[in-house]
């Protein structure tokens, strides 16, 4: 895999943001095909976020119409309306409404035949960023060789390892033990256990994938705390620059102070009220319990699982079904890599130290590189929304056209959670 000459961007990442910002940059940017490459190992583009949400069992989304892949807000209202499937746009109280699942893909799969994306796109998993001694441009290093790049672009998800409970480390391989996010799992598709089913989690994915194993056998939603009602993600007001602007770009970057302050206002771990109306719905029907409590401990006995609850009770041949979310997005090892081969600054918990102008990963000495990052990643710099669909139409305006620079003075960096 080589070019005659480096690509004005190479993406890692073919999901929402990195096929958000492809269009961008194709669109408003006026780059060609030719010089953009997105790097992902799956078949097609949005190909991970696909699955996941058929994993999870979501119907809706819960961000807005108005938030999706294409450069124009109303773009996927109009291809709505104008493939008659406007009845999918779903009505929200004190809301605006929102796509299906079904809806908001198609758009996006027609957004990206009628940009040629598909173009752009090659299979390959990147391993490392490199710049050579006296050179401009970046060496970006897969399993299917190297090209190179006058920009690097990581837009890497939320990570790829599913975070397991303590209680999970001595069950056998064999174990009637699953996490929503494991590659084989497929809630539509019941395997031969038969007794209950537990579905361990207390956030959104959690609340969809019970609904919807609740359709062919018992289950039992079980959370550690009460389940917390709340729309969004965060206030919308935090979807605006100028607000986050005041919020958190006048923290130091990469201090802890600005990831306090990110997740004393994101909810994280709460579920919208249409979901909660269906757990309700599913809980009338007498295919789903709530319960509040910890799973202590497990056995696997030959009828499934032995499982002891933090209130002392027990339950015999279970089977257990986790959403319990993956790894911190800094801990994937690709970010480290690139931290260590091109000296990029890393401050609070891991989390890269960008500027908060470009979104481009600031050395170590402080000087901006050519590396930019997008997704939950540069979540310090773009706010609560960093990681949603809003939040890859917020970076990709960030890296295509960045404010002026004397409204946007970089602080000093933090001396606090690392270099």
């Amino acid at each position: 895999m080589s070019g005659d000459s480096p690509y004005e961007y190479v993406i890692v990442g073919g999901g929402i943001h990195g096929t958000c910002l492809a269009n961008h940059l194709i669109t408003e940017g006026e780059y060609t095909r030719d010089e953009i490459r997105i790097l992902d190992p799956r078949e097609e583009l949005l190909a991970s976020f696909a699955k996941k949400a058929n994993q999870c069992g979501m119907e809706t989304l819960r961000s807005t119409f108005v938030h999706h892949i294409d450069t124009e807000s109303f773009s996927l209202e109009s291809f709505a309306e104008g493939h008659h499937r406007a009845n999918e746009l779903v009505s929200t109280k004190n809301y605006p409404d929102r796509p299906t699942l079904g809806l908001f893909l198609d758009h996006a799969r027609d957004v990206i035949e009628r940009r040629d994306l598909s173009d752009c796109h090659h299979r390959s998993k990147v391993t490392d960023v490199t710049q050579s001694a006296g050179t401009e441009t970046y060496l970006v290093e897969t399993d299917a060789g190297a090209i190179e790049a006058h920009r690097v672009v990581l837009a890497v998800g939320l990570g790829a390892t599913p975070t397991l409970p303590e209680w999970t480390a001595s069950l056998p391989d064999d174990a009637p033990l699953e996490h929503v996010w494991d590659e084989a799992f497929d809630p539509a598709t019941p395997g031969p256990f038969e007794g209950q089913t537990f579905v361990v989690g207390g956030g959104i994915t959690a609340g969809h994938l019970a609904c919807r194993l609740a359709e062919w056998t018992a289950v039992t939603l079980l959370s550690r705390h009460e389940l917390e009602i709340e729309l969004t993600e965060a206030d919308p007001y935090w979807i605006n620059w100028r607000h986050i602007g005041k919020e958190i770009h006048t923290l130091p970057p990469g201090s802890e102070a600005r990831l306090d302050r990110i997740r004393a206002v994101r909810n994280d771990a709460t579920i919208p009220p249409y979901v909660e109306r269906r757990l309700a719905e599913a809980r009338d029907g007498g295919a789903l319990e709530h319960r509040q409590g910890e799973i202590t401990s497990a056995n696997a006995t030959d009828e499934g699982l032995s499982l002891r609850f933090d209130d002392g009770t027990r339950a015999t041949a279970a089977r257990v079904v986790l959403a319990t979310g993956l790894e911190p997005v800094p801990e994937q090892p690709l970010v480290g890599r690139l931290s260590e081969s091109l000296s990029l600054a890393r401050g609070a918990e891991g989390f890269p130290v960008l500027s908060d102008r470009t979104l481009a990963w600031r050395h170590t000495d402080g000087a901006d590189s050519e590396v930019y990052v997008s997704g939950a990643l540069a979540e310090p710099s773009v706010g609560p929304f960093a990681r949603n669909i809003v939040g890859a139409s917020r970076a990709a305006e960030r890296i295509l056209d960045p404010p002026d620079q004397a409204r946007t003075d970089p602080l000093p960096m933090s001396s606090r959670g690392g270099s």
